[in-house]
């Protein structure tokens, strides 16, 4: 009985703030690093992330647009997932996501694969979370042309949430 009792609690206190509340997240990267092979190029994004989340479990889209500038001239990747998320506690949200498409600014792509994993940290504030997050992409653009384009980095990212 007391073993019962305590996992109730124990149950209640991690899940129980989360598991009635829906929420909708929106982020936008601030600070760009490359992890992939050495490269001359200075990279930057832009894009966004909608999550929807309902208790425990969220799902949501992302759309990233790496810009890789070299000396004589510049190319923007554009990147696509979906995913799915988990928020075990209202603090703290981790996901992982599957490429869905893709472009390329100077070219035409034939595919577009790869992963995505991040994980978010939320600062509530009555309805509304201010939240930090950290997005690490592992994506390959083939080019109708054949070449390919392996593409590896890290987003920093803020954002907001609204609970309903």
């Amino acid at each position: 009985m007391k073993r019962s009792l305590l996992l109730v609690f124990i149950a209640f206190f991690l899940f129980g703030s989360v598991a009635s509340a829906a929420k909708l997240r929106l982020h936008i990267p601030i600070s760009t690093s490359w992890s992939g092979d050495s490269s001359s190029a200075e990279f930057s994004s832009t894009g966004y992330s909608v999550r929807g989340i309902f208790g425990l479990f969220g799902a949501g889209y992302t759309q990233s647009d790496l810009k890789a500038k070299w000396t004589n001239g510049s190319t923007t990747y554009t990147t696509n997932a979906i995913d799915v998320s988990l928020t075990p506690i209202d603090l703290f949200t981790v996901g992982y996501g599957i490429v869905t498409g893709g472009g390329v600014s100077n070219g035409t792509l034939d595919s577009s694969s790869g992963s995505t994993t991040f994980f978010n940290l939320n600062f509530g504030l009555g309805p509304v979370d201010l939240l930090a997050g950290y997005r690490m992409w592992d994506a390959t653009h083939k080019r109708k042309s054949g070449s390919e384009n392996k593409l590896k980095y890290n987003e920093i990212g803020l954002g907001v949430g609204f609970g309903f």
